[in-house]
């Protein structure tokens, strides 16, 4: 088996070579053992022949004319056979040479195509970015048929790789332009926790992860006169760009209307009013928005469609405030907000937050639900607000796992401390 695969080592044409030259002389051979086989058996016959005729000579007294004739018939024999294997073997000469040449004018018609191929594919990407048919592939045989093979392909994926070339400079391109939208965005939501109003009876924070590069939940919130303090927690019903510039909108609409003295439930009207004006892509906005005394404690608050906002109160647990919402703003015009008064003692606490937060799922499908959320905030209850926020996040993710976010997750946290107690939270 092994001499076999030394045989068999090489290139098309030394096989090639190889295996017609061994066919060559195993043929000479089987044909040289027939002629000498043949020839001693016709020898054997010749002799044998004047052998029977011999008595005849020697009763007639012509036994030295016998002896004559059978040599000479031999000598003949031998000359004619001579004469024979010279034949053969030029013969023999003859078919190998055309044998050789016809097999190097076979060989390169094959092999010159194959190296000039492999050359060329080999330069791809080096020097050439496309095979191309050339006239030594014109064979007008399978050699042909596997260049334009080769051409095609090599046509097709060079489209391929502009096609990627062009995605993938418009997809950075697009990832550029979100990633600036993203910063924008989040610059437009306040930072500045501690000094917002240079007052100590309010202890705050808020934190919002977007599920996409931007996202549709914002909150906000502001002085709108030296006693009071307006929040807002807003979640715009799609995802991605369209919803960042709805939610850009509604923050600027529902502050400036806030700021101008309205009430959360007047703001929301006239908000609502110039949303569904211009309101194309029939995205709405939930919305949590509240406007609190600090000097008192006392607030009104307006729900339109969002969340069920939690409380503490001093000393005690978290629970839902669970009561009738308005519509969003932003699904049908001339919409009447409902609003309603609450108040705040020193150390009472307020979490508002969008649905990403109780509808975060596990990779099973499980939503995180306001149970686990509740479980969350009264096993950290005497957190700081960031603290609370952060280990809310941390039980989220732990809870997600490797799940996707679906939707932004956006948490505020306010704990009123009053007048009458600054030392707390």
């Amino acid at each position: 088996m092994e001499k076999h695969r030394n045989i068999l080592r090489g290139g098309i044409r030394q096989k090639i070579f190889t295996m017609l030259l061994v066919t060559i002389v195993l043929i000479i051979a089987a044909y040289t053992a027939v002629f000498l086989y043949q020839s001693k058996r016709v020898e054997q016959l010749v002799s044998d022949t004047y052998d029977e005729q011999k008595q005849v000579y020697i009763d007639n007294g012509l036994e030295d004319q016998y002896e004559a004739i059978r040599s000479r018939a031999v000598t003949s024999f031998h000359n004619e056979m001579f004469h024979a294997r010279n034949i053969l073997i030029l013969l023999v000469v003859f078919i190998v040479a055309a044998g050789m040449a016809s097999a190097f004018s076979i060989t390169r018609r094959i092999i010159d195509p194959l190296n000039t191929i492999t050359r060329r594919v080999a330069s791809l990407g080096v020097r050439n970015r496309q095979f191309k048919m050339e006239k030594v592939y014109r064979t007008g045989d399978e050699i042909e048929v596997l260049a334009e093979s080769f051409a095609k392909q090599s046509a097709r994926t060079v489209l391929y790789i502009d096609q990627i070339k062009k995605v993938t400079a418009e997809k950075e391109r697009i990832g550029a332009e979100l990633d600036m939208a993203r910063k924008i965005q989040a610059s437009q939501v306040p930072r500045n926790f501690d000094t917002f109003c240079g007052r100590k009876e309010v202890n705050l924070y808020a934190s919002m992860r977007p599920a996409k590069e931007v996202g549709g939940d914002f909150y906000d919130f502001f002085m709108t006169d030296d006693d009071h303090v307006c929040l807002v927690m807003a979640d715009v019903s799609g995802k991605g760009v369209p919803a960042a510039l709805l939610m850009m909108t509604s923050k600027v609409l529902i502050k400036t209307h806030m700021l101008s003295g309205e009430s959360p439930a007047q703001a929301l009207a006239n908000v609502n009013s110039q949303l569904c004006e211009t309101n194309d892509t029939d995205f709405f906005v939930t919305v949590w928005l509240a406007c609190i005394q600090l000097s008192t404690g006392k607030g009104i608050a307006a729900n339109a469609g969002h969340e069920h906002p939690v409380i503490r109160r001093s000393g005690g647990q978290y629970e839902l405030v669970i009561y009738k919402h308005s519509l969003p703003i932003g699904v049908m015009a001339e919409t009447l907000f409902g609003e309603h008064e609450f108040e705040l003692f020193p150390g009472d606490s307020l979490f508002v937050y969008t649905d990403g937060v109780a509808e975060a799922t596990d990779p099973e499908g499980r939503i995180f639900g306001t149970d686990r959320m509740i479980e969350a905030l009264n096993k950290g209850k005497n957190e700081t607000p960031e603290g609370t926020l952060t280990a809310m996040m941390e039980r989220i993710d732990s809870f997600a796992a490797d799940a996707e976010q679906f939707d932004d997750i956006t948490m505020m946290y306010f704990r009123y401390l009053g007048e009458a107690d600054h030392s707390q939270g």
